[in-house]
This record gives structure tokens, C-alpha cells and sequence, in this order.
């Protein structure tokens, strides 16, 4: 999946936590973050620090992969059918 937003981050990691069936407080427990610090991701992303983000994604089971847009544009346009 590609994020183009801090929204759209927040949105996949908020389906990524009900997919899970944990509360934002169960997420802040299992990385030493309040309930309330997740809630603010979840409503503001683009406020959130690096490192608190990291530690969200780590609760939630999630990783960042980052592609270079030249790579983005190959990804796109390579062949996908077997022959």
C-alpha cells in the first residue's frame, strides 16, 4: 500500500489496531505510551514525533518500507503476467 498522507498513515494504522481487536489503550500499553497519545495520532498525525510513531507501529504489528520514486515508477510499469 502507498501513503501519500499523514492521514492516510493514521487510517491504516487505525485499521491495523481494529483488525487486531486492541483499544488505543491496549496499543499505548504494550509501548509505554497514554491512551491519549495515541488518540491524538489517530485524530492528528502530522503533529506526531517520529519516535512515538515508530512506537505505535511497532504496537500495531506494522512497518515502513520506503521506495525511491524511480523505483515507484518501475514497480508500476513492470510486467505482471507469466508468459
Amino acid at each position: 500500500m502507498f501513503i501519500h498522507s499523514p492521514k492516510e498513515l493514521a487510517l491504516l494504522v487505525i485499521n491495523q489496531r481494529k483488525k487486531l481487536k486492541l483499544s488505543q489503550a491496549e496499543v499505548g500499553k504494550l509501548v509505554g505510551l497514554k491512551q491519549q497519545t495515541i488518540s491524538e495520532f489517530e485524530i492528528k498525525p502530522e503533529g506526531t514525533k517520529l519516535s512515538t510513531l515508530f512506537h505505535i507501529l511497532s504496537a500495531v504489528n506494522l512497518d515502513i518500507k520506503l521506495l525511491a520514486k524511480d523505483d515507484l515508477v518501475l514497480t508500476k510499469t513492470q510486467w505482471k503476467e507469466e508468459w
